[in-house]
């Protein structure tokens, strides 16, 4: 069974995927098998089971999604039109103009549809959206398929979009499903982060579970009770709970540790001894290895550690906080906003839309919203360049206009205005004109002629 199971598997994603997600052959007996692990994880070299889905539990994993996440789910998304004059204009009736940026289906807004696609792409390398239309073909709607149960298969000359919705297998034709991916190596699939990067997550994740039985033990390390000679039936008894009788003989005693006897008087009988087996955290250097699988698993997904409330090695004050986050918005945020974009911008619209000039942008200047000062400096420079008008200005701030006067363009008086720029005056031309005749009784100081 387990052997069609993989070749059915194998015909639904690249050979390259599978051995990246599954690895090579394996008997079934091994903790580690390619079953295991697509049905939930399976263990590491460090003892942990690694999923898609045990990776959120992860503090950092799920940090570095959310800062990736966040921006993409709260840019302002709008139907654009080009114009004559190579500007746009927003389109305010195409069926999905008020839904795209607001309401996508039904049952969610569009920060949660966004945020949730963006999610499975940086877990599972793949983010599928199914695109609902009208008997026109305009896009109307849009839906999130699950990562784990959607891929793409190739029939022949055609490529569809395999899923499974309420237990049932549906096939989507290519140009309805929009398809957000990372790094391939086929094209047509992303490949899991978790999955390539699945030991660094696992040490990660058993550090975790280490730190915390070290404090469910009384943070004290694990050892063993040596005893001079073989144990009586009274001593295997005295070594259970004291505060539990245990009327099963079979049940596994209990230990004198763990929090609810913490800070308790232990007593070792009969000449025991305890043993420390393990070296303690401080000498395995515990906290510094939990700060270097951080930033670990912070370089696999392009997150600046300072993001992440991890100041190890990273300056916090000046220009240097200001910097990381210009290089994180160039270049972990931008390539996923043109994945979106791209993906959009041909699969929303219909041949003759696309035609007509319709897009998609992402408005990336929202992430100026909560700073007042570089949303006055960006409104200044562009103000001082004729970029934007007063009126311009006062929308981008959800303000009223000024009248009319605010729809002209200004430039700096000691620059020439733009039409003068653009048709300067002939030689010879009209010139200043004289100066007023001075006031009766005033000196007159004009030369003459």
């Amino acid at each position: 069974m387990f052997s069609r199971l993989r070749r059915r598997l194998a015909g639904w994603v690249s050979p390259d995927l599978a051995a990246a997600a599954f690895g090579a052959s394996q008997p079934v007996s091994d903790d580690r098998h390619w079953l295991l692990r697509a049905i939930g994880g399976a263990k590491t070299d460090a003892g942990v089971p690694v999923s898609e889905h045990t990776a959120l539990h992860l503090p950092v994993v799920y940090a570095c999604i959310n800062r990736i996440a966040n921006p993409i789910a709260r840019f302002p998304l709008k139907i654009l039109q080009k114009t004559s004059s190579g500007g746009a204009a927003e389109v305010l009736d195409h069926p999905l103009s008020q839904r795209l940026g607001l309401r996508p289906n039904d049952f969610m807004n569009s920060r949660t549809l966004r945020k949730t696609i963006q999610a499975h792409a940086l877990l599972w390398g793949n983010g599928y959206i199914e695109i609902e239309r009208n008997n026109r073909g305009q896009a109307v709607g849009l839906w999130p398929l699950l990562a784990w149960s959607t891929r793409p298969v190739r029939i022949e000359d055609r490529l569809v979009y395999r899923t499974s919705i309420d237990g049932r297998q549906h096939d989507l034709d290519y140009g309805d499903v929009l398809h957000v991916m990372d790094l391939s190596q086929d094209g047509y699939i992303g490949q899991s982060q978790i999955a390539l990067a699945r030991q660094a997550v696992g040490m990660a994740l058993a550090m975790e579970k280490f730190g915390a039985k070290f404090f469910g033990n009384d943070a004290k390390s694990g050892g063993f009770l040596l005893h001079p000679g073989q144990l009586s039936a009274t001593a295997r008894q005295n070594l259970g709970s004291s505060s539990e009788k245990r009327t099963d003989p079979g049940a596994q005693l209990e230990r004198q540790g763990g929090l609810e006897n913490a800070h308790r008087v232990k007593v070792l009988e009969e000449g025991m001894k305890f043993v420390n087996t393990t070296i303690p955290p401080e000498d395995a250097q515990f906290l510094g290895s939990r700060e270097f699988q951080i930033a670990e698993i912070a370089r696999m997904y392009d997150v600046p550690l300072v993001l992440l409330q991890s100041h190890e090695k990273t300056t916090s004050w000046g220009s240097g906080i200001e910097q990381l986050m210009i290089g994180f918005v160039r270049q972990t945020i931008d390539p996923w906003v043109q994945a979106w974009e791209q993906e959009l911008n041909w699969k929303l619209f219909t041949e003759a839309e696309r035609a007509a000039g319709l897009y998609v942008k992402f408005n990336m200047n929202a992430m100026l919203r909560g700073d007042t000062a570089a949303r006055a400096a960006f409104y200044k420079e562009m103000f001082a360049v004729a970029g934007l008008t007063p009126n311009q200005i006062c929308a981008l701030e959800d303000m009223d206009p000024i009248g009319p006067d605010g729809d002209h363009r200004f430039v700096p008086a000691n620059f020439v205005t733009l039409d003068r720029a653009i048709n300067p005056p002939a030689p010879g031309g009209p010139q200043a004109p004289e100066p007023a005749p001075a006031a009766d009784g005033a000196e007159d100081t004009r030369e003459a002629a």
